[in-house]
């Protein structure tokens, strides 16, 4: 911002308020501009955030719905693996499937470092950041389960090659994963609630 002081010699009180009141002005105005241009740019920043959120929040939405859909399944596996494990005899272990689908929160950690939610409401914040909050539980119950799914994979395929304490060892283990399972499912059940909520959609009745 530059300031020029008015040209021409300064030669009764008059003079001098009225440099004053034009020095005024004029730092009045400059602020005012900047503020403005500030505003504006703030503004942008919130709507760049929110449809950063959209785009994010759908594409997480998304997979989550994959991984939810296979729960099913994974856990009728276990079911079946722990039933022919507690028979004696040889079999093919049937190792139930892992899902681990990375939940992205760029949008929201940009938008934490460019102040941008500053500009919202904090009914449309708080909505967007239960939804990420929701998504980091999920991924830190997927990062759970993709160490119980190795541990499993640990006893190798053979299930004819296992002593009966190395059996009792995998069912109690393939157990563990079961709970995983129904973890995994109540955290995206709720995350999928909050992307809804924060993507504006009701549930359905």
């Amino acid at each position: 911002m530059d300031l020029h002081v008015p040209e021409g010699p300064v030669r009764s009180v008059k003079d001098f308020l009225l440099h004053i009141l034009i020095v005024t002005i004029g730092i009045l105005i400059a602020i005012g501009l900047e503020q403005l241009v500030e505003a504006r740019h703030r503004a942008h920043l919130a709507h760049d955030a929110v449809e950063g959120f959209s785009r994010e929040l759908t594409s997480d939405r998304g997979d989550l719905s994959e991984t939810l859909s296979a729960i099913p399944k994974m856990r009728e596996k276990i079911t079946a693996e722990i039933a022919n494990l507690s028979t004696p005899g040889p079999h093919r272990i049937d190792y139930p499937g892992v899902h681990f689908n990375v939940m992205s929160t760029s949008s929201w950690d940009t938008a934490m470092a460019t102040q941008a939610l500053a500009e919202l409401t904090y009914d449309q914040a708080h909505r967007y950041a239960e939804a990420y909050d929701s998504l980091r539980v999920v991924a830190e119950v997927e990062r759970e389960g993709l160490a119980l799914w190795e541990d499993l994979r640990s006893f190798g395929d053979d299930a004819g090659g296992l002593a009966p304490e190395q059996r009792r060892a995998l069912i109690e283990r393939l157990r563990r994963y079961e709970t995983f399972a129904v973890v995994l499912e109540s955290a995206g059940q709720n995350a999928l609630t909050k992307c809804n909520e924060a993507l504006g959609e009701k549930p359905h009745a």
